[in-house]
């Protein structure tokens, strides 16, 4: 009798490579050639995991909001790439071996579609209703209101207007 535990088809991730933010934060007591060599290590750690780079930024030496490694300043380093999703874990080990890094995050890059847009593979992101209205350039729910309607909408709202009606003459 074979064995329930491998019965079941295991899904892999394997080739799927996903859009991240590496934010990481470079101690200060080093110069900006020292800075400017962590990127490129940081940048070859990347390629190494079998990763891409699309965009690199330097937001040069900010305050901490708190004190990190007996560090109260640091260099601030934003990289987007693109990354195996297995070769995360290795890569954050990686981060926290390298002493010139004292803090980082990766997380996954958000990625916003307005409506009419179209996702990687070419699907739209919108309700079937929304597509057309999208088409047209209109903003679902953003229709013209007749003057009496757009009264009465003033009149039935719950806030402040409720008991301010006033009428054409201007009077309460």
């Amino acid at each position: 009798m074979p064995s329930r535990l491998h019965t079941h088809r295991i899904w892999e991730a394997r080739d799927l490579n996903r859009e991240y933010e590496l934010f990481y934060v470079l101690r200060p007591d080093i110069d900006e050639d020292q800075v400017r060599t962590a990127m490129d290590d940081v940048a070859a750690l990347i390629a190494g995991q079998g990763g891409e780079m699309s965009k690199s930024s330097l937001w040069g030496r900010r305050r901490l909001a708190y004190t990190i490694a007996g560090f109260n300043d640091g260099y601030y380093a934003l990289k987007e790439l693109t990354l195996p999703a297995e070769k995360v874990r290795e890569l954050e080990r990686q981060l926290r071996l390298d002493e010139r890094v004292i803090r980082h995050l990766i997380s996954l890059r958000q990625v916003y579609y307005l409506p009419g847009d179209e996702d990687r593979r070419g699907r739209v992101r919108t309700r079937v209703r929304d597509r057309g209205e999208a088409a047209d350039g209109a903003i679902p729910g953003d229709e013209e209101l007749p003057d009496d309607a757009l009264e009465a909408e003033i009149a039935a709202d719950d806030g402040f207007g409720a008991d301010l009606a006033v009428d054409e003459n201007g009077e309460e």
